[in-house]
């Protein structure tokens, strides 16, 4: 009997698992702010399309007109993470951005990592989905 619980009980958890890292949907279009570790900050929009386990999207400044492409997006659980590359439409220059954001209903924080030549930063980010 105790291990036909213990059998029904572990089944039971692992279909909860499941069903709770199936259900997370990060489709929709995301505005926040990031802020660097000297306190400026900047606005930001992510706009995500999820079907099923793939995730496809933009990511960048709410200013710009062609926002960089998201890549290499995975969502397990309620941690996101992606990278995408900006290329500064002045001077040419490409930075590369890797996210690593935890998601919760309506709301996306966590970092965002830069990197353009030998210079690399730390930005906290903080996103809402827009209703």
């Amino acid at each position: 009997m105790r291990k036909t619980l213990s059998v029904a009980l572990w089944i039971a958890a692992a279909v909860s698992l499941l069903l709770a890292k199936s259900g997370m949907n990060v489709t929709g279009s995301w505005t926040g702010e990031v802020r660097d570790q000297e306190g400026g900050t900047g606005k930001v929009r992510f706009v995500l399309m999820q079907e099923g386990e793939q995730i496809s999207g933009t990511a960048g400044p709410v200013e710009k007109q062609n926002p960089p492409h998201v890549r290499d997006a995975k969502l397990d659980g309620n941690h996101l993470t992606l990278s995408a590359d900006d290329t500064d439409d002045k001077s040419g220059l490409t930075a590369r951005y890797s996210f690593d954001l935890s998601v919760a209903n309506d709301h996306m924080q966590g970092k965002a990592y830069g990197r353009s030549g030998e210079r690399t930063w730390t930005l906290d980010i903080s996103l809402t989905r827009d209703k």
